[in-house]
């Protein structure tokens, strides 16, 4: 028959646990940053994010060199007019719409609570609320066409 010998484990077993704590207090700080990593890599795929950026790119793209810029509809939006053509930038009813020479409807920016255009000099300041309660603002400063 055979037979099983038992080890003789003592002392080892609070010096494995000490052991043990020391690889975890190590390797417990890569964890926690592993997941703030994390977290902001999930910030940046957030759609909503993104779409903000986006429009920011794209309207900054209408206001270099515009001939001139003014308010509309109250403050909710801009009409922007480059070489001779028009274009509204402007809160129509969930989304923020591009129209040209007041015609089309092109999607620029969606799920729009209200947004607030407002000029001060040569500074464009731009404030729109999401229908999640998400605020963005965003302000330019546009140059005049020579």
């Amino acid at each position: 028959m055979h037979q099983v010998r038992q080890l003789d484990d003592k002392g080892f077993t609070f010096l494995t646990a000490l052991f043990d704590l020391f690889v975890l207090m190590l390797i417990l700080p890569l964890i926690v940053l592993f997941f703030s990593f994390m977290i902001r890599f999930t910030e940046d795929l957030d759609p909503h994010e993104a779409e903000w950026r986006l429009f920011a790119i794209d309207l900054q793209n209408y206001l270099h060199q515009s001939d001139s810029i003014e308010v509309i509809n109250g403050g909710n939006g801009i009409r922007v007019v480059q070489k001779g053509e028009e274009f509204d930038i402007e809160l129509y009813t969930n989304m923020v719409r591009k129209q040209k020479n007041r015609k089309g409807h092109e999607v620029m920016l969606t799920r729009i609570y209200q947004s607030q255009f407002s000029i001060s000099g040569d500074s464009l300041q731009i404030r729109v609320e999401f229908s999640t309660g998400t605020i963005e603002e965003a302000e330019y400063v546009f140059t005049s066409a020579p």
